[in-house]
């Protein structure tokens, strides 16, 4: 006995276990709110990882612009995408299961499409990272003949089955051209057929009335060197009709 209380007959009773409908009502509402927590934690543990396909050169630095486009196991699904600048291109939220991805490298890297899978699984990201070989590149000086207008002519590089064609630079006269490494390649002026830089559907060059230069190769990413000296009327022929001016804001 204390403080007036018997200590053997003393009990505590919560106010769940009361009989009263009070807390029988709030004891369903804890019991529904401790049984959707589990819930969402155990949706949440179950919840697939992004995929992620990652694409880079073989020097490990990023490709920007690849194309990619991954379909689901099924084969009824599919997504498509270009790399960003890290390389990556991410879909978040997929399908658990082996999805097949295609990856196409931009024009310039004149490679073939790439293909690969990955395992989207719980949690985790699925990743897939491919590697393409930097292509070769050809410098080419074209040499403005004296008097001649200034212009940003065409320079066409063939490459057996491949072409890369570019514009010469308007002051420094200088092209850059990317061919496919350990081809051997011919470079010449021609008409324009593209509006700035990419691979050309005609494969020939006019060795016969413009200049063009000898056999050329790169390796994998490494860099030969032309020159090109046409006369005025070699470069009357191909020069592209001087651009239109830009209509005034004002």
């Amino acid at each position: 006995m204390k403080n007036g209380v018997d200590r053997n007959r003393a009990t505590f009773t919560p106010w769940f276990w009361s009989y009263r409908w009070a807390a029988r009502i709030e004891a369903v509402i804890v019991a529904c709110v401790f049984a959707g927590v589990v819930f969402i934690m155990g949706f949440l543990f179950q919840m697939p990882g992004p995929l992620v396909v990652h694409v880079d050169d073989d020097v490990r630095e990023p490709i920007k612009g690849a194309r990619v486009r991954c379909t689901s196991p099924d084969g009824q699904t599919s997504y498509a995408g270009l790399t960003d600048v890290f390389g990556e291109a991410k879909w978040p939220g997929l399908a658990k299961g082996p999805w097949k991805c295609d990856v196409t490298p931009p024009d310039r890297y004149h490679a073939g499409t790439t293909t690969g899978y990955a395992v989207v699984v719980s949690r985790h990201p699925a990743m897939w990272t491919t590697a393409i070989e930097r292509p070769g590149r050809l410098s080419v000086q074209v040499v403005r003949p004296e008097g001649a207008p200034r212009a940003k002519v065409a320079v066409r590089a063939v490459c057996g089955n491949e072409t890369w064609e570019a514009r010469a630079g308007l002051l420094d006269g200088r092209a850059l051209l990317f061919v496919p490494h350990g081809v051997p390649c011919r470079v010449g002026l021609v008409r324009p057929e593209l509006p700035g830089d990419g691979p050309s559907t005609q494969r020939t060059l006019s060795c016969e009335t413009e200049p063009c230069s000898e056999q050329l190769s790169a390796g994998v990413g490494q860099e030969a060197s032309a020159m090109l000296k046409p006369s005025l009327q070699q470069w009357l022929a191909v020069r592209p009709p001087p651009e239109p001016d830009k209509p005034s804001d004002h």
